[in-house]
């Protein structure tokens, strides 16, 4: 849930849109393992 919160607001989270994109990203990354989680905060320059 951080990962996507972090990757919206880079992208200029804060509105509606932004709200049903992060319940989507949410849902996939859910899906995901951690090292695919961890690879797309490097890709991103967020701090995991």
């Amino acid at each position: 849930m951080r990962l996507a919160r972090l990757l919206l607001l880079k992208e200029g989270g804060g509105t509606l849109e932004s709200f049903d994109s992060l319940l989507c990203l949410r849902s996939y990354f859910a899906e995901l393992t951690f090292d695919e989680l961890h690879q797309i905060a490097i890709e991103y320059g967020i701090e995991a």
